[in-house]
């Protein structure tokens, strides 16, 4: 598959025609992902090994780096009509074609890569498993620039963000602008490190617009605000019933009610359930057993009443405040505390890939649920 010498003349007249514009483009920020590259066999220098990480990025490179670091197949059906045998980047294209998003008959290898056509190749190259966004509004809810998204691109990049495979900067994500190829071995580490499991990402890596919303503090939607809101939404009886006793456990607690109402509603499906937790279980808030390897029914936890579910449901939050329990308390909420971030979460955004591995969770929680009930 590697022309070796074919591609280092490729890259030195690409790196070269990109450096004389950006001679003083600063990557020492990247230096160990640009070496990390380099060892993994995923861009190669030119002559003389110079990578040229202020250069920017061709599709025929974007195909050879996205099949070096994924290991992608040739797929000999995969052709295009400008892609003869001869051309070092032949294997590559066939590579990497089904990966494009609505591939054209030709591929254009010459041609300078968008952040967008990236991101969304990147996201198939990768195997993420899904190809509809867990957020479908994650782009416009954070990013002023979201409608100058290219249609066919606007799935795969709101995976690529929720992932936190790619970032945005000061609430814009520029999908039109080119990448410094510095910044495409930034991406590539983090995301084959962290399907490796070796690179573990939090909510401060989405890159998207900043806000806080506070777990702790007074009620700011009233009981029968939160009730007609849970009508609205044809919730189950059984969850409407339980917001009772949010709003008595949010006073004596301290932390605010329909904060964990709205997250309850998105754990359980307004009460209806319909996964492994059953409704008897009176369990809002899908917490786990202590040592559950699975999410069978019996990996989660059963509460007595509902009551004992909602106070299981504050008290677990507890192992993410800090703030006290109150009653009896489950095993999990022992087994969270030993977290390293136990403690210190003070809002709802920052329980993405701590509650839930979804990094955006605590964010649809206020995007989708929260801001809704607001209305009421």
């Amino acid at each position: 598959m590697k022309k070796t010498l074919a591609v280092i003349a490729a890259f030195t007249i690409l790196s070269l025609q990109a450096s004389a514009c950006a001679t003083d483009y600063d990557y020492s920020w990247a230096e160990s992902e640009i070496n990390y590259c380099r060892d993994n066999g995923i861009m190669t220098g030119d002559e003389h090994g110079n990578l040229h990480p202020e250069g920017t990025l061709t599709r025929a490179q974007m195909a050879k780096m996205l099949v070096e670091g994924f290991d992608l197949e040739y797929d000999r059906s995969a052709s295009f009509s400008d892609v003869s045998a001869d051309l070092w980047y032949y294997d590559y294209a066939g590579a990497i074609k089904n990966c494009m998003t609505e591939p054209d008959t030709v591929f254009n290898g010459d041609e300078i890569v968008t952040r967008e056509e990236f991101a969304a190749t990147l996201v198939k190259a990768s195997r993420v498993g899904y190809t509809n966004p867990l957020n479908p509004k994650i782009l416009e809810q954070n990013f002023a620039d979201s409608g100058s998204v290219t249609k066919k691109y606007y799935n795969p990049l709101s995976i690529a963000v929720e992932k936190a495979y790619f970032r945005g900067s000061d609430g814009y994500l520029r999908p039109k602008d080119t990448l410094r190829r510095a910044e495409v071995c930034a991406l590539l580490y983090r995301v084959i490190e962290s399907k490796k499991g070796t690179l573990i990402f939090t909510w401060e890596d989405l890159g998207v617009k900043e806000s806080y919303t506070p777990i702790l503090g007074e009620a700011q939607v009233s009981l029968d605000s939160a009730i007609a809101w849970a009508k609205a939404h044809d919730a189950a009886d059984l969850f409407i019933d339980a917001a009772q006793y949010y709003w008595k456990y949010g006073e004596e607690f301290g932390m605010r009610p329909e904060v964990l109402y709205a997250q309850a509603a998105k754990e359980t499906g307004f009460g209806k359930y319909g996964g492994a937790v059953l409704p008897e279980m009176n369990n809002f808030a899908g917490i786990k057993v202590r040592g559950a390897t699975g999410d069978r029914t019996e990996d989660h936890e059963t509460f007595a009443t509902r009551e004992d579910g909602v106070r299981g449901h504050f008290n677990h939050m507890c192992a993410y405040t800090g703030l006290a329990t109150i009653g009896e308390v489950h095993e999990r909420y022992y087994a969270t505390r030993t977290a390293a971030w136990a403690g210190s979460v003070e809002n709802v955004e920052a329980l993405g890939g701590r509650w839930c591995p979804n990094l955006y969770y605590g964010y649809s929680i206020v995007h989708d649920l929260l801001e809704n009930m607001y209305k009421y």
